[in-house]
């Protein structure tokens, strides 16, 4: 064996390289202990924070149900002076629903919204529990009348944009593990009823000479500037245009439809629906038996009630006062009108068997198609004539629709088959669209994770 000679001065350099190396060993070791450690803080607070968002997002839920359960929750009617304000004030402040503190014009909606969003806990186990609390502010307000679909009548509410403020917190509230806070748009709807001139359910036909236009009521009577082109008419079947006509607004036909006329009757869109649009049964109403008879020269007025067969004689005038009629058929060879001039008051007419208003129509003084609505649930042809001018929307998903004459028909009308003979315009009224509307539930619009830790 060979004697191991080291040079002068490297007797000390392999401890030195060693304990070098051991040193930085330590350190490589300190170091990933340390990043260990702020993984595992790192990874609770997000786990945490998750949880605490989900706390949050559980609130929102709450919330948009709370809103579409009208046990808890109607908006408040006639009671906002200035619908232009973002958010929405009353008393010089804005409408807010708070878990604690609210201004909100009813009181009993203020104390159920902080009943149901107050620091609510929800709980898995001893271990896991969070907590919620949520606010709401008023964004947008829009006044409109909704069918009650049990009954067909209307009553007021409105259309309405809500920002939901929703925190939450996982573990214990005062010294929480996580936070979460989201903020939410919501906001509910309604679907027109009477949404255009003319829907023929199953078939449109167009014959004679017609116009059919639009007017906006919030610029006044139609004529002048006040001429639109909104008058769109519809049909889930086929629409035939054989005379002189001229649409001012679009025209939309069923999947399985077609339209058949010349392109440039109408001046919008010729559109093909993806699916059939479902209309409303008529819910099933209670009628009188005593008839109503007027003969030629007489003139008979009756109160809102359930009648009969009412029957108009030629030179006779049947008055309705404002309200909601049941009748069994209604034939009028002379005059029906409306006593009010109010168009704040509505008068709505449920019929059951047969209407025929071929020879004058029915004269609606206040001028406001949405203030006399015609129902009916029967199935035979209906009849109705323009008369000097008819401001009504009529409503007749069984039967045939009919409408005769040279005059014009303001409002909206709505038939299993529509059939127009003559000359008649047909002036759709715009304010239909914000009355006579189908009530759809509160649905999210849009949210934010505003804070997250």
């Amino acid at each position: 064996m060979k004697n191991r000679q080291w040079i002068a001065g490297e007797e000390g350099t392999a401890l030195v390289a060693t304990l070098i190396l051991l040193m930085a060993m330590s350190v490589l070791s300190t170091a990933l202990v340390f990043t260990v450690q702020n993984e595992m803080k790192t990874s609770s607070s997000y786990k945490y924070g998750q949880q605490a968002f989900y706390v949050a997002d559980a609130g929102v839920r709450k919330a948009i149900q709370w809103f579409g359960d009208g046990s808890n929750y109607t908006p408040a009617v006639g009671v906002y002076s200035d619908l232009s304000t973002v958010p929405i004030t009353y008393s010089s402040q804005p409408v807010r629903l708070a878990g604690q503190g609210a201004n909100f014009p009813v009181s009993g909606v203020a104390s159920s919204f902080t009943s149901a969003f107050h620091d609510v806990a929800l709980q898995a186990d001893g271990q896991n529990s969070g907590t919620y609390s949520v606010g709401a502010t008023l964004l947008k307000y829009s006044p409109a009348s909704f069918i009650n679909m049990a009954t067909f009548e209307t009553y007021p509410s409105a259309m309405e944009r809500w920002r939901i403020e929703s925190t939450g917190t996982w573990g214990n509230p005062n010294t929480p593990l996580g936070r979460a806070e989201i903020t939410a748009v919501i906001e509910n709807s309604g679907n027109a009823l009477f949404d255009r001139a003319l829907w023929g359910i199953d078939s449109l036909d167009l014959g004679g000479t017609v116009l059919i236009d639009s007017y906006d009521p919030a610029l006044g009577p139609y004529g002048g500037t006040n001429i639109g082109d909104n008058g769109a008419i519809g049909s889930n079947g086929e629409i035939t245009i054989n005379g002189t006509v001229q649409v001012h607004g679009d025209a939309a036909y069923g999947p399985d439809g077609s339209f058949v006329g010349p392109l440039d009757a109408i001046t919008g869109d010729l559109i093909q629906l993806p699916t059939p649009r479902t209309f409303p049964p008529i819910p099933d109403f209670t009628v009188g038996t005593d008839p109503v008879t007027v003969q030629n020269k007489e003139i008979t007025t009756i109160s809102p009630g359930s009648y009969g067969d009412i029957n108009v004689k030629s030179g006779g005038t049947l008055a309705l006062e404002p309200g909601v009629y049941y009748f069994d058929s209604i034939i009028a060879g002379g005059e029906v009108r409306l006593t009010n001039t109010d168009p704040n008051q509505t008068t709505t007419i449920f019929v059951k068997t047969t209407v025929d208003l071929s020879a004058q129509g029915i004269t609606n003084p206040s001028g406001n198609p949405t203030r006399l609505n015609i129902f009916y649930s029967g199935t035979e042809e209906m009849k109705i004539h323009g008369g000097p001018e008819a401001f009504v929307e009529v409503y007749a998903p069984n039967a045939p629709l009919k409408m005769v004459g040279d005059s014009a028909f303001f409002g909206s009308f709505i038939g299993r088959e529509v059939t127009i003979q003559g000359g008649p315009e047909v002036h759709f009224d715009e304010g239909c669209l914000q009355e006579n509307l189908i009530q759809r539930p509160f649905r999210l619009m849009t949210w934010s994770r505003n804070l997250y830790q």
